[in-house]
């Protein structure tokens, strides 16, 4: 709370966007083309606009926010900041699993890529797609690495992440842009029934959440997690935020352009989109286009891109945890700041050991990577509601930073993460409901005692969320049964949405 950083070690605008870009370009980079090609065809294109179109909006809103709020761990403090600590804590406990059930996802990333490369390895590394016990050994050591680098704070962290961002920027495009050069047949993307969209442009939006799109594209809100730390916040928040979103979609454009283009056209026209069957996407595209040196290039850039992911979001997942502790939502433990490396050793050192845990219990990256995104979006709802509630209650206030058209995009912004949250299902829906629940009873035995008057009253400060998170996993059983896109359920789904806005920006404090 009341350390100084040395001016020499605070990271620099390069170093802030460097943060951004090597949080987004991740595991992401490597299967998502993929996922998207085959569950939603060439339209998957619009996938990636709409994924970075929302993260843009979000970024942008975030920066107004950020740069009145230069804070440790400031994304998962949000409406603790402008609401409620029992509200507050909701969102703030989506956050940080998010991030620390990223954690291991990128690890898994790396094994599960790396290990394909060599069939004798992949046979003791997995069985039926999932880690066995060797494998999860392998994890563990690469989570170990993520705890070191972050381990002596931000100047050895960034140094590490600013040298392997340079290759995630570099090697991503690169691999697109040979993919064209090597193979590119246009007429692929309309090779499958005469149309982009195949299997109709609700699936657009849908493998937005389902094919890591969103899931990648998160990354942007690590900048905030070090704003305190960042070299002149004001002016490098907001152009390392939306900086950052810009460039991966540069990148992620031409990845899935070249992946629709380098398919072979036949197959396409005969089988359709998803027939595509790929363990290690890029790298197996490389083989059959006969680029195998490429192969062995991508083999290695999956032991750098989820690894640098992997340590931002080791040192993310600390500082959130240090920063709830610090709003008392966490054991004061946590709280403990280490004045020479800026960091709670204490809560790093319980990150790595909770991403073990996750490892046993989500043992390949397809599984986390659906639930990762559900609690990022449900953190992503703290955005609009903290954006629009500073506007509402201090007007007045000096920003460094003001987003043109605030309001209009904070109610935007919402309805779309209202929307693709509907798009994850009723499994996913009810999960992320459930689990909260849980977390808020932890919360309220460690603080409240569970004393009944205190509990009821911290309940009244942070229903509403609970009471959205319900009508939203109905919705959800609509998609799931293929009946929310018919009029009436779409009015009503907007409707209930417009409601529970003004429901969870006027959240009132009991407590």
């Amino acid at each position: 709370m009341g350390y100084q950083i040395d001016p020499n070690k605070q990271p620099n605008l390069f170093s802030a966007i460097a943060i951004g870009v090597g949080s987004i370009i991740g595991s992401g980079w490597l299967f998502a083309s993929y996922y998207a090609a085959k569950y939603a065809g060439p339209i998957s294109i619009l996938s990636w606009i709409i994924g970075a179109t929302l993260s843009l909006m979000l970024a942008l809103l975030l920066a107004e926010v950020a740069t009145m709020y230069q804070e440790t761990g400031l994304f998962s403090r949000l409406l603790t900041i402008t609401h409620n600590r029992d509200y507050g804590f909701i969102v703030a406990s989506s956050n940080w699993f998010s991030m620390v059930s990223s954690i291991p996802s990128e690890a898994m990333a790396t094994v599960q890529y790396l290990a394909t490369a060599f069939p004798a390895v992949d046979r003791i590394m997995f069985v039926n797609g999932n880690l066995t016990f060797p494998g999860i050994l392998m994890v563990y050591a690469i989570i170990g690495i993520y705890g070191l680098l972050n381990y002596w704070g931000i100047k050895t962290l960034t140094k590490a992440n600013n040298a392997i961002t340079t290759i995630k920027m570099i090697v991503p495009a690169a691999v697109g842009l040979l993919f064209i050069f090597a193979a590119f047949h246009p007429q692929n993307f309309t090779a499958y029934k005469d149309s982009i969209a195949p299997y109709g442009i609700g699936n657009a939006f849908t493998a937005v959440v389902t094919c890591g799109i969103f899931y990648a594209f998160y990354g942007f809100s690590m900048i905030t997690v070090f704003a305190k730390e960042l070299k002149n916040p004001s002016r490098n928040i907001p152009l390392a935020l939306a900086g950052s979103v810009i460039v991966c979609l540069i990148i992620y454009l031409i990845l899935q352009v070249s992946f629709l283009g380098a398919m072979d056209t036949a197959t396409i026209a005969a089988n359709g989109w998803h027939s595509l069957n790929f363990h290690s996407p890029l790298a197996d595209l490389a083989v059959i286009l006969g680029i195998n040196w490429l192969a062995l290039v991508l083999y290695v850039d999956a032991a750098i891109s989820p690894s640098g992911t992997g340590i931002l979001y080791m040192g993310s997942g600390a500082r959130m945890l240090n920063a709830m502790a610090e709003d008392h939502q966490m054991p004061g433990i946590f709280a403990k700041m280490n004045p020479k490396f800026f960091i709670s050793r204490t809560s790093l050192i319980f990150t790595m050991i909770l991403c073990g845990v996750l490892v046993i219990f989500f043992d390949n990256w397809q599984k986390i990577m659906i639930v990762v995104t559900v609690f990022q979006l449900i953190s992503c709802l703290a955005v609009p509601l903290a954006f629009s509630a500073l506007r509402k209650n201090q007007p007045e206030k000096s920003r460094a930073f003001k987003m043109p058209f605030g309001k209009s995009v904070s109610l935007f912004a919402y309805l779309i993460v209202s929307y693709l949250l509907v798009q994850c299902g009723t499994t996913a829906m009810l999960l992320s409901l459930v689990m909260h629940l849980v977390f808020f009873i932890v919360y309220c035995m460690a603080y409240y005692r569970l004393n009944p008057q205190k509990t009821m009253l911290a309940f009244r400060s942070s229903w509403s969320l609970f009471a959205y998170l319900a009508i939203m996993s109905i919705f959800a059983k609509l998609q799931d049964m293929d009946k929310l896109h018919t009029l009436l359920p779409m009015l009503a789904f907007f409707a209930f949405a417009i409601i529970f806005y003004r429901l969870l920006l006027n959240q009132k404090s009991y407590t």
